[in-house]
């Protein structure tokens, strides 16, 4: 069988290796010409070629060893051959312009654009503490949540909307940033799901979006714009840095000019693990009469970052996180399903609409780039030269719901819990 090396979209990048050697790959036939029957023309017979088409993912699926091996055929001579198509032969066919490219790059994130348009596969570190395929397999959401559209001027409806289920928990999770060109300098705010079961909590990671270096003010205002459009019940806040600073514009009331609305002014909520004096300088903090006590301030320290690791990947493992698919499938069911997506031709609406798919991608391709090492039985992260803002935003909202998950499975553990442990300041 002639080989060329690629694999053909998502399905076969997470199929399973064997199956597609035992199921797929049997279905290659010989040409059924009529003219090949006889025998004179038997040499004409034609071998079956595969040809397998992707972008470049992740070098820790097995379509990257399939393609080492092609390209080793192609230089020895053999009839094999792998074809690279990146993003400057758009530009030169005017397929995409470099604007627009440029444009893609900033909405995608590095690591994506590199996968989808420079051909550049992504690797694991080999001491992640989070493997691909913990990601892989709770790829399940394909209907994300989008906040408003600032053009939208009916900002009392939203048709994106997902309707609330009894019992079901809201929380829009916020790791703060407000320099711009430095290292983990994006804000990333992420909207969850936590729905009820027998089990705990089963978390929806439903949107997400970055703002590189915003002053506090207008961050404050994009949090609570999304809080409302989510209709959100709690805040999980990163303290740290300037978190207290964008804790301060949260516990005043809002005006949002743009929608002609005023937001209530937010505080701290009551909880066990937050430390008496804490609570009371978040309080002070707090100026604005019956403020809606819904913030879950977290400083995190070396243990409570250990504990919020563990417990991430335990959802991972257990499934009872999802997060949404690649922006392929996203695209694929946008495509299906929303009337507006299919009808619009503006390039700039078909990103936004995308965004969120290719936001948890980043978050994926940053999360596995984290190693770990362990020190006094903790675990402790680190991002090298990547990042982690965007990890840091989805398991601080993980943590949250899992303290409410101890009330949900009237666990008494948290009783017993040392929460002295976690100095939040």
């Amino acid at each position: 069988m002639e080989r060329s090396s690629f694999t053909i979209g998502e399905e076969f990048r997470l199929m399973d290796k064997k199956k597609y050697d035992e199921i797929v790959r049997p279905f290659a036939t010989v040409r059924q010409a009529p003219y090949l029957k006889d025998p004179k023309y038997s040499h004409l017979i034609e071998e079956p070629i595969e040809i397998l088409i992707t972008s470049s993912y992740y070098k820790s699926l097995w379509w990257y060893k399939e393609m080492e091996e092609n390209i080793k055929l192609m230089l020895m001579g053999e009839k094999s051959g792998v074809i690279y198509f990146d993003f400057p032969i758009a530009i030169k066919h005017g397929i995409k312009t470099k604007k627009l490219i440029l444009k893609d790059k900033q909405k995608m994130g590095e690591i994506s654009f590199q996968q989808e348009y420079e051909n550049i596969p992504y690797g694991q570190n080999s001491d992640a503490y989070f493997q691909l395929e913990l990601f892989n397999k709770n790829k399940k959401i394909k209907k994300v949540f989008y906040p408003i559209k600032e053009d939208n001027v009916d900002y009392k409806n939203n048709k994106y909307k997902i309707k609330r289920k009894d019992g079901e928990i809201r929380v829009v999770s916020v790791d703060i940033a407000t320099r711009k060109g430095k290292k983990n300098d994006n804000t990333i705010i992420t909207c969850i799901r936590a729905l009820p079961t027998k089990r705990g909590y089963n978390r929806e990671y439903v949107y997400m979006e970055s703002h590189q270096g915003e002053h506090t003010k207008i961050q404050a205002l994009r949090i609570k714009q999304i809080f409302y459009d989510f209709e959100a019940d709690y805040i999980s806040l990163d303290l740290q840095n300037t978190g207290i600073t964008i804790f301060e514009r949260l516990a005043e009331v809002t005006k949002d000019e743009a929608r002609g609305i005023e937001y209530d002014a937010y505080t701290v909520m009551q909880h066990k693990s937050i430390k008496k004096d804490i609570m009371e300088e978040l309080q002070e903090k707090t100026f604005a009469k019956n403020a809606i006590p819904i913030i879950y301030p977290i400083s995190a320290t070396a243990k409570l970052n250990s504990d919020i690791a563990v417990r991430f990947k335990n959802g991972l493992k257990n499934g009872s996180i999802s997060i949404p698919v690649d922006s392929i499938d996203g695209e694929s069911y946008l495509l299906t399903n929303d009337k507006n997506f299919i009808r619009t031709e503006s390039i700039e609406e078909k990103v936004w609409y995308l965004a969120p798919y290719h936001q948890f991608q980043e978050f994926i391709n940053e999360t596995i780039n984290l190693s770990y090492t362990i020190a006094s039985g903790l675990i402790k992260l680190d991002e090298g030269s990547g990042r982690k803002d965007r990890y840091t935003s989805c398991s601080y909202g993980d943590w949250l719901i899992y303290l409410f998950e101890l009330k949900l499975l009237k666990n008494d553990e948290d009783d017993d819990y040392n929460w002295d442990d976690y100095n939040f300041m």
